[in-house]
């Protein structure tokens, strides 16, 4: 009978012992095993949205759209300056008459055309010099003599779709327009529209008619 005491004394002592001395499960606190969660940065523009050097400059900063084309703008001009073998120089000076286009535009009557399209174009400058760039075929036309010669370039896979003019050496890029019939291309002060393989321009206050090849 006292061992069975004894015994019973050792089991109650020893259960106590596991309670008060046992390992408690360790937790985490809400603060340690949440993620954190942040936002990258927003991509650079080519000039600060704090100091607008113009009515043009605010219209981009207002304008989510403009926004946007200029961060696009930016993050191509950076990326032409990396690529191998290029002409940084050239890149540069053509960056900034960007600029002074842009820029200008705050005299115009539709500034914000003005301005969107002086954006759409310097991408697509970028764009078709990128050698990643797939480019369409030639097409050439039979133009009057005196209207010199002309060829173009169309990039269905850019957006907007664009139009690229060779007009006697002069490069002149039109982005796709509404149209009710035929194909039309056309920016602020230029138009190109072509039906039925007739082509009827207005380069710049220069108008003629060509015909496809």
């Amino acid at each position: 009978m006292r061992l069975l005491v004894v015994v019973l004394a050792v089991l109650l002592v020893s259960a106590c012992s596991s309670k008060s001395g046992g390992t408690r499960p360790t937790t985490q606190s809400s603060s340690s095993s949440a993620t954190t969660s942040t936002q990258p940065p927003a991509p650079a523009m080519t000039f600060d949205c704090a100091k607008p050097a113009n009515k043009a400059q605010q219209s981009v900063c207002d304008d989510p759209q403009l926004t946007d084309l200029d961060r696009r703008l930016q993050a191509a001009y950076q990326q032409a300056l990396a690529r191998p073998g290029a002409d940084q120089a050239t890149l540069t000076t053509a960056q900034s008459a960007f600029a002074t286009i842009r820029d200008g535009c705050a005299d115009r009557v539709e500034m914000r055309t003005c301005v969107l399209e002086a954006y759409q174009t310097r991408l697509v400058e970028l764009t078709i010099a990128d050698p990643a760039t797939v480019a369409p075929p030639v097409v050439t036309y039979n133009c009057p003599a005196d209207a010199g010669t002309l060829t173009a370039q169309f990039y269905n896979q850019l957006d907007p779709k664009t139009a690229v003019l060779d007009w006697k050496g002069v490069q002149v890029i039109l982005f796709l327009q509404p149209s009710g019939s035929g194909a039309r291309y056309g920016r602020q002060g230029s138009e190109y529209w072509e039906h039925q393989g007739e082509v009827t321009l207005d380069l710049s206050g220069t108008k003629f008619v060509c015909r496809t090849q």
